[in-house]
């Protein structure tokens, strides 16, 4: 009966008890939630299970006894069976097909299951946490000093030194998806080789015209009423087949921050200093912009930029295929805000 606490989830994953055989991974960030199930793969793969077989709650729905099939074929056949059951769509109910699973022990399988956002009273993670032989835990957004610990983590698997200046514009720059940023490390430290370095100028080079990159520059461009610039750069991100809804959420971020930043400047504190100090660091080149926009916004108009763009994220959700035109609007809106901003301070 295993509700891992947040502080202690990585450690966790390094060693898991060997009678913990049903790993629930639940949470917000999908990323994280398939990047830690991938993690425990791995590691049950070092330890002898067979090669994953990853199913999804479609096939479960058609299937119920699968999972118990395969979970319970090593007592016939010998092995250690190791499944994957995805259900981060949250359309099917898959208790049936896993509560075989959880009444009784898989002596040789690992049973891992990736789901979504789940409460404390939902049917799913209850059974998790009250199963002897089961963890839940859940996958929330990474903060900074998270993404910080998994590029150490990652480099020193290669013996790979990361200069302090690239670690700040990497814990900047990767967001709060701890399966894309680690895609992102290992992309870099492939490029170090093992016993290699990674500065700031590597990093600059490889990541420097990534979707991020350009997020930023559409998120810097709204707040400064630049709406060319927003209208380009997500022409190029839609060419790039990248999502807006990204571009949006990442604003919305962004947007947070500002109040906190803001909150900073009206209780005396000086912008650059409130800005040079902030966590996660604002990358040296973006300070200018972030501290114009700073500058410009009051409270009130950041609060009501936050809220065009959450009615933006609810509607791409409702209707995907308007994604574009919907963040597009939102976009334009809060750069037509950030002139009349500008217009009433001038």
């Amino acid at each position: 009966m295993v509700a891992v606490p947040a502080k202690g989830v990585e450690a966790f994953l390094a060693d898991p008890p060997a009678a913990i055989r049903l790993f629930l991974f639940y949470g917000s960030d999908a990323g994280t939630v398939t990047e830690r199930a991938r993690k425990v793969e791995a590691l049950a793969r070092l330890r002898g299970a067979d090669a994953p077989l990853r199913l999804g709650s479609d096939e479960i729905g058609s299937d119920p006894g699968r999972i118990a099939d395969e979970a319970f074929a090593a007592s016939l056949f010998g092995g250690t069976p190791l499944v994957t059951l995805r259900v981060l769509d949250g359309r099917h109910n898959v208790m049936a097909a896993l509560e075989p699973v959880l009444a009784r022990v898989p002596d040789e399988a690992v049973v891992i299951v990736e789901a979504g956002d789940l409460r404390a009273d939902n049917a799913l993670r209850k059974a998790f946490e009250q199963a002897p032989h089961a963890a839940a835990i859940a996958c929330r957004e990474a903060e900074s000093a998270d993404i910080a610990a998994l590029v150490r983590e990652v480099a020193a698997e290669s013996e790979v030194t990361v200069d302090a200046a690239a670690l700040d514009y990497l814990v900047g720059h990767l967001g709060s998806d701890r399966m894309a940023a680690r895609g992102e490390v290992e992309k870099l430290v492939l490029f170090a080789g093992p016993g290699g370095r990674i500065g700031l100028e590597e990093v600059e080079a490889l990541t420097g015209d990534n979707a991020m990159l350009r997020a930023e520059r559409i998120i810097d461009a709204a707040l400064l009423g630049a709406a060319e610039i927003v209208e380009v750069d997500l022409n190029r991100l839609r060419a790039e087949g990248q999502s807006a809804a990204t571009v949006a959420a990442q604003m919305l971020r962004h947007l947070l921050a500002m109040q906190e930043y803001r909150a900073d400047v009206e209780a005396g504190r000086a912008a650059r200093t409130v800005l040079e100090r902030a966590r996660p660091p604002i990358f040296f080149k973006r300070l200018d912009q972030v501290e114009a926009a700073l500058r410009r916004w009051p409270s009130s108009e950041i609060a009501r930029a936050r809220r065009i763009l959450s009615d933006a994220v609810l509607a791409t959700r409702r209707q995907p295929a308007l994604e574009f035109a919907v963040v597009s609007d939102a976009l334009q809106r809060i750069a037509g805000n950030a002139r009349r901003l500008s217009a009433r301070r001038g």
